[in-house]
């Protein structure tokens, strides 16, 4: 009987001794970090559907102002004809010539925002001239060994969303007359009613002829959006160098995009915006940013958009869409991207937070129990939904500052609870303050974050090896000193 008596002695020791271990708690605060992260998961995917929902809002409003709009042209089309041969149908579609020279110029961008409901959605208005020179035409024309009809030749220019212009589009010709453009009508039916066709000879390969045959294999014109027309038959067969001015005033959302139109383009933007993206194939060859807006310029030589100067509309035009010029206005109020960047270092952070408490744990001798370190985890992970609540409302910063200081106060204040002193509010304050300056400068210093939250789970290990270096692991001691 006594020898049961001492077995059962010494079987309660050696789970009271693992009970108290401080070993298998830090393994257990371990395992409730990893918990911790399915309530961030969660709250990552409320973040996701407010940012879905904003993006649908963008689009809606972006719709009403026109959307993100690229623009195209003035180029040359002139319908062209492939007969019938080896059994082959014959072929129809639009022959493209590029200007010589083109030049954009938007300098009068204003952007302002337009609010919906919480969301922030930059729109402009626009305006500027598009300016092209060709030269050489009928030459150029004649190379191409094409049936054309130089009577039907348009010049075309292209608008992603016409319900965004704000007035008639027209353009200035050689002779100083004003042509108005129209909607562009291609003819896009196989067998259309047209009489038989007839051809004559015109400066040597070229020919007049009817748009389509019936049984032709017809090439559409590729859309960037709505093309807009205006004849000029006539420049085209004098076979005189002419130069041509369009005018454009409109509105779009979020981003103007340019297509590089001439062999050798130049574009100059400028805007009230001062926080712009340069996007696209092709960089700035200068910029100017400041508080006040931005301005820009790019030239785009002949060479660098790998697009031939002329050639059948449906091979090089979309040849021609893969290179652009863009400028997006970027919206700094939107608080998705950040929390979510805050959101991926959730366990790096509650696991500090943890660690803080482990400390105190041991330094005092009062032991913390595993629901409280789970109450001290959803404080941690009710800070990220605090901070995204409040930062579509007030901006991040802002919200960072309200959420943190809560999230502070009310951890902290537990902690003066827990360990029993007004000193530990103060002093877990302090840690605590210390980790949410951490995070705040991580979310602001973007392109340093990896490097400083390596050095900050680095130095925070080395510190907990070092404040523990003397702690029986295996069993209840308490800190007698900190270094």
């Amino acid at each position: 009987m006594t020898q049961e008596i001492e077995q059962n002695q010494r079987q309660d020791n050696v789970l009271a001794r693992f009970r108290g271990s401080a070993g298998l708690k830090l393994i257990l605060i371990c395992f409730l970090v990893l918990l911790m992260g399915i309530p961030a998961m969660f709250i990552g995917a409320i973040s996701y559907e407010r940012s879905s929902y904003a993006d649908q809002v963008f689009r809606e409003v972006s719709e009403r102002y026109g959307g993100e709009q690229t623009l195209v042209g003035p180029i040359l089309s002139v319908p062209y004809q492939i007969p019938s041969r080896n059994n082959q149908p014959a072929e129809t579609g639009h022959y493209i010539l590029f200007p010589d020279q083109g030049r954009v110029d938007f300098t009068s961008i204003d952007v302002e925002t337009k609010q919906q409901s919480l969301y922030k959605v930059p729109v402009y208005n626009a305006s500027g001239t598009m300016e092209a020179e060709f030269s050489n035409v009928l030459s150029r024309l004649t190379a191409s060994g094409l049936d054309l009809d130089l009577t039907r030749a348009k010049l075309l220019v292209s608008v992603s969303d016409v319900r965004g212009l704000k007035s008639d589009v027209s353009m200035m010709g050689p002779d100083g007359q004003r042509l108005n453009f129209e909607p562009a009508q291609f003819n896009g039916v196989t067998t259309p009613a047209i009489p038989p066709v007839t051809e004559t000879a015109l400066n040597g390969s070229i020919r007049v002829i009817s748009p389509a045959v019936p049984g032709s294999n017809y090439r559409g014109m590729p859309r960037f959006g709505n093309w807009l027309s205006a004849d000029i038959g006539e420049w085209v067969e004098s076979d005189v160098p002419f130069e041509v001015s369009t005018d454009l005033s409109l509105s779009g959302a979020q981003s103007l995009s340019v297509l590089p139109f001439a062999k050798s383009t130049r574009v100059d933007m400028a805007s009230n915006w001062a926080d712009p993206g340069f996007q696209g194939e092709f960089t700035p060859l200068s910029r100017d940013i400041g508080e006040s807006g931005f301005s820009a310029n790019w030239t785009l030589p002949y060479l660098s958009r790998g697009v031939a100067g002329e050639g059948r509309a449906h091979v090089i035009l979309n040849r021609l869409a893969q290179n652009q010029v863009r400028v997006k206005f970027v919206n700094t109020d939107n608080p998705y991207q950040t929390v979510n960047r805050a959101l991926k270092y959730s366990i790096l952070f509650i696991g500090m937070v943890f660690l803080a408490y482990f400390l105190f744990e041991v330094i005092v001798g009062v032991r913390v129990h595993p629901a409280q370190y789970i109450l001290i985890g959803l404080a941690q992970a009710i800070f990220y939904l605090l901070l995204l609540a409040f930062s579509e409302r007030l901006g991040f910063s802002p919200a960072f500052a309200i959420a943190s200081a809560l999230t502070v106060i009310i951890t902290s204040g537990y902690a003066g609870a827990v360990f029993g002193g007004r000193d530990y509010i103060w002093k877990a304050g302090a840690v605590f303050a210390t980790v949410y300056g951490l995070l705040f400068v991580l979310m602001k210093i973007e392109d340093f974050a990896l490097m400083i939250g390596a050095l900050a789970s680095f130095i925070t290990i080395a510190a907990m090896m070092y404040l523990t270096r003397n702690m029986e692991w295996y069993g209840v001691q308490r800190l007698q000193s900190i270094p």
